[in-house]
This record gives C-alpha cells, structure tokens and sequence, in this order.
C-alpha cells in the first residue's frame, strides 16, 4: 500500500496540521508501508528515508492581514500546486495499491482533490477534515453571500471514499450536512509531542506568587479572546490579581491579545513559538493551559492543542462552548478542569479566582 498524504505547512514550518501529518505518514512507514508526505515548507526540500519520502513546496507564507480576496487567492493557487505535485507522485500508480489522505488546509484544498479523484485518478481517498470551509467564514462573519451555496460544499465532501473526523463534534456537523454516518469515522489525534523526557528547565517570567496561565500555540478567529481579556483586567483590577497570563504562540489574534493587555497596563508575557522538541519544557512551566474557542465554531474547529494539554497535570482552562469535544475531552479531570462559557465575564473571572485557588497553596 501506497498512502499519500497532503497537507499545509510541514515541520519545521509551523503548523499543527502538518504535525499530525508528518507523525501519520512516520507510523505508516515504520508499519510497512510505503508513505510520501506533501506539504509546504520555506525552502523546496525533498527528503527521502526507508519507505518514507516527504515533498516540501517552496511557498510564501500567508498574509493575516491581507484582504479575504489575496487570501483566497493564496489558498487556490497552493492548492492547485499541492494538486500537480500530488498527481506526479500517483502517476502509474495501481488503483489498489494507492490511497489519498487529504486534510481540509488550505482551504480550496480537499474540494479541488475530491473533484479531481473522481475525474481522473479514481483511487481510495480519505478525507481528514480539519477545519471545515467555509463554514468557519461564516462562523467569523466572512462572505455571507456563500450561505446560499453551502450545500455545494456538502455535497462535494460525499464524494469522499471515506471522512475522518477529529471528534464526535465534528461528526454531529457532518451529519448536519447529509454525510451518511457510515461514512464518517472518528479518528482523533494524540500529542505530537512523543519525548516528555526532556526536563531542562524553563525560566518562569513570573514570581512564584503568581500562578501563570499558559497559552502555546495559534491564536487565531475562532479563539475567545474577548471573554478572557475582561475577565483577566477584572480579575488583576478588582479580584486577588495572582494569575498571570504567558503567550507562546502566533496567529491573527496575538496582536489583538497584546495591544489589550499593554493599553491597560495589564501583565503579559510574550514569547514566541517554540520548536516542538523544545515544547515539553515550555509546557511544564506553566501552572495551568489555555484553550479558547468562540461559540460559532464548535465543530468546526477542534483547538489540536487539547491533546498535549491533557498528558500534562496541570490543569486546563477552557472558554469555550460544552458542544465542543474539548469539554468532552477535558470534563473528566476533577479539580483540574474550569470551564466558562464564551461571553460570561463574571463566570471567567470567578475561574481565574478558582484557578489560583487551585495552584498556589501548595507551593511553597
């Protein structure tokens, strides 16, 4: 069996899609079978190992600034390369000997694979949807002129062989859109991190009065950042002002996060992404980890973070809606789980008190 496998941004490019990916195709080569990774990287790359090869396209990396117009345009043509070279990869390849996993990024990505399999290639191809499209625009306000043709988008996902969900969520959405259930498989992911042996140190940026609530990853669209932000000022200004909040990630909102906590004199530290062997100490610094998801994006967008978070003891700290499967990931934990609904500022803010409570009177 030949498994090929596409997506976005492969490491050492950030991107947690292109984690999963890279671990997927390095199972399915130490199983014995023959995997090709295709992906994007800063530089052009092509790395061959025993059963495995992994095809870096050189690209741009995306403007989070630029009009929704530059972006889509971004996102076809990536798609369309991503398309060539997978096409080059298969060419000749025995119908039965060759399977197609495609994730939902970039956005045009999966569309353009399930038209193209049905036309032309006619090979087994899975569909690992990640996040869904456009459904996650509309989530954030975007295009709303698409709705109309929403079940275009609906009936092209069908024409997957098979859809890998990331969680009961997500299969809840499909089946809104007509997926028939026996065509939908749970397929979860787990930490990219494989090596918790790693124990050099971190310094923490804050006293050990304070109990540091860590966010590590992407702060994008779909992330409450508003909710959190004036729980955070309510609970510095007028509550026990003992947690402090650490950003180690990048994304859309990063600046937005940033611009609120200094016009407001409000402790953050920044620190930018660390390398993913680099991460479990980064991890272990902190007292509690953060995972925030609007309202609108619940099945939509499954924050992938959750699932390092949950190997670690400490605990997570969740605004974010019930509907999603990081409640149903996380419920479980008593007394390391504190969760507010997007929008209750008073519920967050009381968490940040219970939180606190929590942390620090063991510490010495």
């Amino acid at each position: 069996m030949h498994t090929i496998i596409v997506c976005d941004w492969i490491p050492p490019a950030f991107g947690a899609v292109g984690q999963y990916m890279e671990l997927r195709a390095r199972q399915q080569a130490a199983a014995g079978c023959r995997a090709t990774l295709i992906g994007l990287g800063v530089e052009a790359a092509t790395q061959v190992e025993p059963a495995l090869t992994i095809l870096r396209l050189a690209a741009p990396p995306v403007d989070k600034q630029a009009s929704m117009l530059k972006r889509g345009l971004w996102a076809l043509e990536t798609s369309l390369r991503l398309l060539r070279a997978t096409h080059r990869a298969i060419r000749g390849e025995p119908r039965e000997d060759c399977e197609i996993v495609v994730t939902g990024s970039p956005p045009f990505l999966a569309y353009l694979f399930i038209v193209f399999n049905r036309l032309v290639w006619r090979q087994t191809l899975v569909y690992r949807i990640t996040d869904f499209y456009p459904e996650t625009l509309f989530a954030a306000g975007h295009l709303p002129w698409l709705r109309p043709v929403a079940g275009l988008f609906h009936g092209l996902r069908r024409g997957a062989t098979r859809i890998e969900a990331l969680g009961e969520d997500q299969r809840r959405r499909l089946a809104e859109g007509g997926v028939p259930a026996d065509r939908i498989v749970v397929v979860r992911d787990v930490s990219p991190i494989l090596d918790w042996s790693r124990r050099t140190p971190v310094n923490r940026p804050f006293p050990p009065d304070k109990a540091i609530l860590l966010y590590s990853g992407n702060l994008g669209v779909a992330h409450d950042i508003d909710t959190l932000c004036q729980a955070y000022e309510r609970h510095v200004r007028y509550g026990s002002n003992r947690v402090r909040l650490w950003l180690n990630g990048v994304g859309g909102r990063v600046e937005s996060l940033r611009a609120f906590c200094a016009e407001r004199d409000l402790p953050l530290h920044f620190s930018a992404p660390a390398a993913l062997e680099d991460l479990p100490e980064v991890l272990r610094a902190g007292d509690g980890h953060l995972v925030l998801l609007r309202t609108p994006f619940w099945g939509y967008v499954l924050p992938s973070k959750i699932y390092a978070c949950l190997e670690l003891p400490q605990p997570v700290f969740y605004v974010g809606p019930k509907d999603s499967d990081v409640h149903l990931l996380s419920k479980d934990r008593p007394g390391r789980y504190f969760q507010t609904d997007p929008g209750d500022i008073d519920g967050c803010a009381a968490a940040l008190e219970a939180f606190a409570d929590h942390v620090l009177p063991g510490r010495d």
